[in-house]
């Protein structure tokens, strides 16, 4: 039986095809940055030619402006990379999200609330035992960042599980005939994706273990599971929740969030064992679910 992982084998593309995406994806990906700094152009009363910093964009823009503009690009990108799907590469959409007939979006709302769920009730625990995360509810700024978040990181996320665990996950499988390898190799570039990321000057480089062992992580559930749809949900509530829960100003996501935290910026060992079990316990739940196989026979 073909599984998810393996349509790309179905639907073989040429180097050009491949050339091509990555070209249409990067160009409207750098086009769409434009946005924030001719917003910033338009707004803003100085003249001076040197490069804007961050917090420059968000005293001129505001925080949510700031926040729409860096997601804008994925829009673009998300529109233009299904696009490409169709027109360049000539196979089904569907074949990108899932290997089912038709797309399951009760299973991307049981992971998005699932993770959800999780994510509030840790992050509760965590503010109750620290005095250095101070509430900062203002509705004026609050109600917008909702939208924009509810609005647009879906495109953002569904886009990186499209490109990392549907689109190069699979094309790793048709070129290396390995499930472990496609899925290990897609989350290393998942990971060294976020290498540009703030959290990194600020903490340092091993803090990409974690994005890393979330890619493995997103891969080892599009394979278990069929599909796409767990991991778009995961994705969707993670970055939803850290835009709107907690906020800082050193990670990417610098939102007027529910709450501020002035704590110092940290990636410990500990950390990236919760993580670990968290994902694992995840796991668990979902092939309790969805009754999978025992997990060794999908790397066969």
């Amino acid at each position: 039986m073909t599984r998810f992982i393996d349509l790309s084998s179905k639907h073989p593309s040429t180097m050009a095809q491949v050339i091509a995406t990555v070209f249409i994806v990067v160009f409207f990906y750098l086009f769409g940055g434009f946005g924030l700094h001719t917003d910033y152009i338009l707004n803003s009363s100085s003249v001076s030619s040197e490069a804007i910093d961050f917090p420059g964009y968000i005293w001129t823009l505001g925080s949510n402006r700031v926040f729409f503009w860096l997601l804008f690009p994925f829009f673009l990108v998300f529109i233009v990379f299904l696009a490409s799907i169709k027109w360049i590469h000539r196979r089904p959409i569907l074949t990108i999200f899932t290997k089912r007939d038709r797309f399951d979006w009760r299973r991307v709302f049981l992971s998005f609330i699932l993770v959800f769920f999780i994510l509030l009730i840790t992050t509760c625990i965590q503010i109750y035992f620290s005095e250095k995360i101070v509430w900062n509810l203002r509705w004026e700024k609050f109600i917008p960042l909702v939208v924009i978040s509810m609005v647009m990181i879906p495109f953002q996320t569904t886009l990186e599980e499209l490109l990392f665990r549907g689109y190069l996950m699979q094309g790793l499988k048709a070129k290396l005939g390995s499930n472990f390898f496609a899925v290990l190799i897609s989350g290393v570039f998942f990971g060294l994706m976020h290498i540009g990321n703030p959290e990194i000057e600020a903490i340092g480089y091993h803090v990409l273990s974690y994005y890393i062992i979330i890619g493995i992580f997103l891969g080892c559930l599009a394979v278990f599971d069929n599909g796409l749809e767990l991991s778009i949900g995961f994705h969707a509530a993670n970055n939803i929740f850290a835009a709107l829960m907690v906020s800082n100003d050193w990670q990417v996501f610098q939102t007027d969030a529910l709450f501020l935290d002035y704590s110092a910026p940290e990636f410990s060992l500990n950390m990236l064992l919760v993580s670990i079990a968290f994902l694992l316990t995840l796991t668990f739940i979902f092939k309790r679910i969805y009754g999978w196989k025992p997990l060794k026979e999908y790397w066969v």
